[in-house]
């Protein structure tokens, strides 16, 4: 992993028990993590993971990815029938190889897998969420934090932004 760890991402998806007007509903996102700098991003919230909205989200994410100059070079996905062929197909036109992972083998996807974890124990287990919008903003809460305050063992415990760093005063004088 650590050889391709720069154009290697992982996605998976995540559900979550939602209270609408019309009681309990399964509420869906998909998650994509950047393996070296362990960067997300998470698509808006979908009461239908259909094939459409599928590979629309795969398109926003490479227009994401190419705005922050990184590249995709391989994005591993487990054997969910939620990533069709169509999906497969818009990574493997923008130069980039989609792979599904083997059978029975939750650990080669193991850091987006985390990522989830901590999502769901740190934020979305203590709310009760109400709709799409409720749950998008709980999401964009956490990867705020996620990227700006959080710090990451992988990584040495650094933050992956200089913002919080610089933004410091200098300590007075001796």
């Amino acid at each position: 992993l650590k050889i391709h760890a720069k154009t290697l991402w992982q996605c998976d998806f995540l559900s979550k028990k939602v209270l609408t007007m019309t009681g309990f509903k399964d509420l869906y996102i998909l998650i994509f993590l950047h393996i070296e700098s362990r960067r997300v991003y998470i698509t808006p919230s979908t009461f239908h993971p259909n094939e459409e909205w599928v590979t629309d989200q795969a398109e926003k994410f490479l227009e994401h990815v190419g705005e922050q100059e990184l590249e995709v070079k391989i994005l591993m996905h487990d054997r969910d029938t939620k990533f069709t062929p169509s999906f497969d197909a818009i990574f493997n036109r923008s130069d980039g190889e989609a792979k599904e992972t083997a059978f029975r083998s939750p650990n080669t996807n193991a850091y987006v897998e985390r990522f989830i974890q901590t999502l769901q124990q740190e934020v979305l287990d203590r709310f009760i969420v109400f709709g799409e919008e409720h749950m998008d903003l709980l999401v964009s809460e956490m990867v705020e934090h996620y990227h700006e305050e959080r710090p990451h063992q992988a990584l040495d415990n650094n933050l992956l932004s200089t913002t919080a760093t610089e933004s410091q005063p200098d300590p007075p004088p001796d």
